[in-house]
């Protein structure tokens, strides 16, 4: 590899670690507030808090790589233009479409990267986060029990005053259910009680022994059927005492977790190139459209970024303001803006994919297409990027006279 590659790649990496390190830190710290309030407020560990915050970094590291890619350019090529690097470089007799060589190999290095993210780790991870919740919102209340502590789950509180080593044999149990369906509740108290597992992952069932069951109408007012006293028990009325029962803990509050492909971002895109003819249950073609074309153009515009960030970068040094790096940023939240409009439009079948999808990349490719041969090309150099240079420069001066003016006043 040539020593002006190396060189250039040299400066190109760091900054744009730094930025998808700081950007990854930021977006993680905005969404643990969320996942502590779900994960503790279901009793949840640190352990499992930390889990869930691994699974989205897939996720957040597809947001964050264009914009580092971006920032790792500019700044690279910023650096040169200031300290009259590039100059010397451009009198060699390198061009700087020759010095792009080294970029584009940079972008399509972290497009490959973006593959593996967008169709490997991002479905599987949104996934095991999705189990991962799911497990800790929809825990089974015999997980949440202490000794002497009433604790509730939907329609259930249970408190039992002891405990076995083995968390499998109660002692002097309290349990509270509501069915609103029939509009009805049960209160049950037993001397003792056996922790049993069912099959099919159905909820687990407790063998009481010696107790009260007395069932009452949720509404006040509300009249009873009359009820048949089970075999080896006395009961009157609303009251059964028994020797042996057995009782469902949690049934309401357990659920399953669903298998992969629940929704349509949980799916690889060859799986939804494959289901496109044929949606799963609960999904439509124009879903699974909107979905894979999405993530194809994310992919593919990791490879136009270059072409946008070297113009911005070679901009007057003699300025003061780097306009090139709000420009550059404006123009990849436009882009990210109009690229999930289009997909909305594709999902409600207002649009062609070719349209909702690909139009935003293509008329982002020419934008910076056109900027980056105006800078390489055409003479004198940075003619365009002078532009935006005096009309960022035109429009700070006028907010500056402007806070002067009400300060004055």
């Amino acid at each position: 590899m040539p020593i002006f590659d190396r060189y250039i790649l040299r400066q190109i990496f760091p900054p744009l670690a730094f930025t998808l390190l700081i950007a990854l830190l930021v977006l993680l710290v905005e969404r643990m507030l969320r996942v502590l309030d779900s994960v503790l407020g279901s009793q949840g560990t640190m352990q499992v808090v930390f889990e869930l915050l691994a699974y989205l970094v897939p996720h957040y590291l597809g947001l964050a790589l264009p914009m580092a890619l971006f920032l790792g350019i500019y700044f690279a090529f910023r650096r040169l233009s200031r300290e009259s690097e590039m100059d010397a470089i451009l009198a060699s007799g390198t061009g700087l479409h020759q010095l792009m060589r080294p970029v584009m190999l940079a972008a399509v290095l972290l497009s490959l990267f973006a593959v593996l993210i967008f169709n490997t780790l991002q479905p599987h991870s949104r996934y095991a986060y999705r189990s991962v919740l799911s497990s800790v919102q929809n825990m089974s209340i015999e997980a949440l029990i202490q000794p002497g502590v009433f604790v509730s789950n939907d329609n259930t509180t249970l408190m039992v005053e002891e405990i076995s080593p083995d968390r499998r044999q109660f002692r002097r149990i309290f349990i509270h259910e509501e069915d609103k369906e029939v509009d009805e509740a049960a209160t049950i108290t037993a001397r003792e009680g056996i922790l049993t597992d069912s099959e099919d992952d159905s909820p687990p069932l407790v063998q009481l022994f010696n107790g009260v069951r007395l069932t009452t109408p949720i509404e006040p007012g509300a009249a009873e059927g009359p009820r048949e006293p089970e075999s080896g028990s006395e009961r009157s009325d609303g009251l059964l005492r028994f020797e042996e029962m057995q009782t469902v803990l949690g049934e309401d509050a357990y659920d399953a977790v669903q298998p992969r492909g629940e929704d349509e971002r949980e799916y690889t895109i060859p799986e939804l190139w494959a289901l496109k003819d044929n949606p799963p249950e609960g999904l439509e073609q124009p879903r699974l459209l909107a979905e894979m074309n999405e993530r194809l153009v994310r992919i593919a515009s990791i490879l136009v970024l270059p072409f946008m960030a070297v113009p911005l970068a070679l901009s007057n040094r003699r300025s003061q303001r780097s306009s090139g790096v709000a420009v550059g940023v404006i123009t990849l939240l436009a882009f990210n803006e109009a690229l999930q409009q289009g997909v909305r439009m594709v999902r409600r079948e207002q649009v062609e994919p070719l349209l909702g999808a690909w139009g935003p990349l293509l008329i982002f490719l020419l934008g910076s297409l056109l900027l980056f041969l105006d800078v390489a090309f055409r003479v004198p150099r940075y003619q365009g990027v002078g532009i935006l240079d005096r009309t960022t420069t035109l429009v700070g001066n006028l907010i500056e006279r402007r806070r002067k003016r009400r300060e004055a006043s």
